[in-house]
């Protein structure tokens, strides 16, 4: 174990500027969706297909409006673990180059994702793009255990 965890360690303040920066990076992409929700929202208002009251509980939003709305609200979903790992790593001071590299391949799936979602909307790429991301989060959750039971 003690030769691996100078590999594991190496560098940890650039491990921690770097998980900072893609924390950021799924931050810019709830913005980024907010930003597209509620331009769609605004133009169903003025095409006349909602109204300002339909947004007071987002009941009965259009279909091409509520898609925006549901993908703003995944990022409060399965991001929110990831948010609780990366602080729970670095609260723990147990961030490795492993950490950083499960860190950035979810959230450029969460965009992938996003993105998918608010552009071509094709359900089966989407699930896909959300498996993926799923098992990155699973395999941080592994990595975060096995860290905290050999160095924390």
């Amino acid at each position: 174990m003690e030769l691996i965890k100078p590999l594991w360690t190496a560098a940890s303040d650039l491990q921690v500027r770097a998980l900072v920066l893609i924390v950021l990076a799924n931050m810019i992409l709830v913005l980024r969706l907010y930003g597209v929700m509620s331009r769609a929202r605004f133009k169903a208002v003025k095409a006349g297909k909602a109204s300002v009251d339909t947004y007071k509980a987002t009941q009965n939003e259009p279909e091409e409006v509520a898609v925006f709305t549901r993908a703003v609200a995944n990022q409060f979903e399965a991001p929110v673990l990831f948010y609780a790992l990366v602080a729970i790593s670095l609260a723990l001071d147990v961030t490795s180059w492993l950490t950083v590299a499960l860190a950035a391949g979810f959230v450029i799936l969460r965009w992938r994702h996003g993105l998918e979602m608010v552009g071509n909307h094709n359900v089966l790429k989407r699930r896909r793009i959300f498996i993926y991301s799923f098992y990155l989060l699973v395999a941080m959750m592994a990595e975060l255990g096995i860290s905290v039971m050999l160095w924390a």
